[in-house]
């Protein structure tokens, strides 16, 4: 047998001493390698406790809708307003579409814009901006206000402070057309004290004729140029003897001119 095999029963020779600094190195290790594991552990039992705890409040009646504040519905109401928003008492707070409670809103005839917050823990605020009427249109006793884009707010009550444009049978909530809205442009371009004196707009195929709480007559023309109409209009209404005006022409605001009732009237 050769002598560089150990026979059997021979003794291994012992191992080599590991250093110390090494041997403690090796244990920092595995000591981090378990407080990792440990570290992970813990947050995954955080993670799952706070989800399901997440998904208990959702469900818990803590966490519904206990009020739902109107505020700004001075012509819409509170309960029509309400009822529009579509979000019933003891809804879950986190399943409240504002989106959708919004878009509800703004097709309210009044509705300009609309706002629904959460607040939490359980009201929804609605915040609304409704709009300023200017004229009113309609007949007789069927009159309803309209904004100054066209859109009809609803039924006019106390309708002598407003013109009447264009007579016609409309909705609350409808839009009027261009012939309607061209009238509203002229109106609404008048200043203050000008337009409360308007208690008529029409057209004709001369333009845009304005009827003033006095019985004058103003011939517009087209509904261009309301600042320099408004402004020669505004002259020649401060002139003395204005109970004799007849008509009034600012078609063509440089060269503006009336006519008095004793002249022929109009």
């Amino acid at each position: 047998m050769s002598t560089g095999l150990l026979t059997r029963g021979a003794r291994r020779p012992a191992p080599a001493p590991i250093d110390p600094r090494l041997r403690a190195r090796r244990d920092e290790v595995a000591r981090d390698r378990g407080r990792r594991r440990l570290h992970r552990l813990v947050v995954a039992v955080v993670v799952v406790a706070a989800v399901a705890a997440a998904g208990l409040a959702v469900r818990s009646s803590l966490l519904d809708v206990d009020h739902v504040v109107i505020r700004g519905a001075t012509h819409t109401g509170h309960d029509q307003a309400l009822r529009s928003t579509g979000i019933p008492r003891g809804r879950s707070m986190v399943s409240v579409d504002l989106a959708a409670a919004q878009a509800r809103l703004v097709r309210l005839p009044w509705v300009a814009r609309a706002t629904v917050v959460r607040q939490w823990p359980g009201t929804v605020a609605v915040n609304l901006v409704e709009r300023r009427p200017i004229a009113v249109v309609g007949r007789g006793s069927h009159l309803m206000l309209v904004d100054r884009g066209g859109r009809v707010l609803g039924p006019a009550h106390g309708a002598a402070a407003y013109p009447s444009v264009s007579p016609a049978s409309v909705g609350a909530g409808q839009q009027l057309g261009p012939a309607g809205r061209s009238l509203l442009t002229v109106v609404a371009g008048l200043p203050g004290p000008l337009r409360r004196q308007v208690v008529r707009a029409r057209t004709s195929r001369t333009g845009v004729t304005l009827v003033l709480d006095d019985g004058v007559i103003v011939r517009w023309g087209d509904p261009s140029r309301t600042e320099a109409k408004a402004e020669a209009l505004g002259a020649l209404l401060v002139q003395a003897g204005r109970p004799t005006i007849a008509t009034i022409d600012v078609s063509v605001p440089t060269a503006a001119a009336l006519t008095r009732k004793n002249a022929g009237g109009p």
